[in-house]
């Protein structure tokens, strides 16, 4: 399993529906809100994804931010940003992972 490429963080859509989607697709226009069960794991997908978007896309100054927030990214140029990290976010594996276990001790 891959955390960049798998649908793993639940979301609730614009017609109510709770879905399944990878990391790339926050940016899909018909999503309004994160939906897991407990407020504290909206709260740490949250974080997830803005450390995500900071460390992976090229912006360089405010006012790239601020164009971005104007204009977001659709979900293809995300997976584009996203992908050079993907080797890093497979769930098991050798080499270097997201929060490997020997990285946070």
């Amino acid at each position: 399993m891959n955390l960049l490429n798998e649908a793993w963080i639940p979301v609730r859509r614009k017609n109510g529906i709770q879905d399944w989607i990878a990391p790339w697709q926050i940016g899909e226009a018909d999503i309004v809100a994160l939906d897991a069960r407990r407020p504290d794991f909206n709260g740490a997908l949250v974080q997830f994804l803005i450390g995500l978007v900071q460390t992976t896309t090229p912006m360089n100054s405010g006012a790239e931010w601020q164009q971005w927030y104007d204009a977001p990214p659709s979900p293809e140029t995300l997976k584009i940003w996203f992908a050079p990290m993907a080797n890093a976010f497979e769930f098991d594996g050798d080499g270097a992972r997201f929060i490997d276990r020997k990285s946070v001790v």
